[in-house]
């Protein structure tokens, strides 16, 4: 007998890692939305670090040269503290209006102002690491880092790894404080193989996609997918005010 959970998740872990590898964004909600059609919320909030695992890990090698540490180290403090307090603290804010700023947020991250943030503005990325890490760890997204990270100078090769290697650093500080408070990894093992796999196959695709792309094609995409991501987190929170 098929087995479609299995099925479902290795189906949306190869397309989640061939976005993300062509267009460094987006991949998270196809992976968040296979995983919530066979799992429970409570189920597939742990196992999201896991599923992206190889596809951030191909990613960190195949644009390597890429990458700009600064930022990254600037993420990974941040995300110390925001994973910690997203696996402990319990959320006073309602997910509503949660929802509802976030999703305004990025609107106006993506589209209004010229404003830029400078590559060594490692304070503000310290802020963005833990904002985006605490609500990633809740909700299973985060969604604050890609629209700073397009506020950068950085082009699209660099905006790929540098985020690549960001978000592999919080799945690593996920996975930890998830299996420390309970979470068992091991009954899902076959799942975790066949996103490992389908991932590290859609990541290579991805990047031949990719150097195919122009660079202002790649930030159109960029900004189309980060739009509907902020237009899906406005509808919930409205949705859920209203009904």
């Amino acid at each position: 007998m098929v087995d479609y959970t299995l099925v479902i998740i290795t189906l949306g872990s190869f397309l989640a890692a061939f976005v993300n590898a062509a267009f460094a964004t987006g991949g998270v909600y196809l992976l968040l939305a296979a995983g919530s059609t066979v799992f429970p919320m409570t189920v597939v909030i742990p196992l999201m670090p896991l599923f992206a695992f190889s596809s951030l890990l191909g990613r960190l090698a195949l644009f390597w040269k890429d990458i700009v540490w600064r930022i990254v180290l600037a993420v990974f403090v941040g995300s110390i503290f925001g994973v910690y307090f997203g696996v402990n603290v319990f959320v006073v804010l309602p997910e509503a209006l949660l929802s509802i700023g976030i999703g305004i947020l990025l609107i106006i991250l993506i589209w209004f102002g010229n404003f830029k943030l400078p590559i060594n503005a490692s304070k503000i990325f310290v802020i963005v690491g833990m904002v985006h890490s605490f609500i990633a760890t809740v909700f299973g997204v985060g969604a604050f880092l890609q629209p700073a990270i397009l506020r950068t100078e950085l082009i699209k090769m660099q905006i790929t790894g540098t985020l690549a290697a960001c978000m592999l650093s919080m799945d690593i500080f996920k996975v930890f404080w998830f299996s420390n408070i309970g979470f068992d990894y091991l009954s899902y093992l076959p799942h975790i193989l066949g996103a490992t796999v389908a991932g590290l196959v859609g990541t290579w695709l991805g990047k031949r996609t990719t150097r195919m792309v122009s660079e202002q094609t790649f930030r159109r995409v960029f900004k189309f997918i980060v739009t509907l991501i902020a237009l899906r987190l406005l509808f919930k929170g409205f949705n859920i005010l209203i009904f």
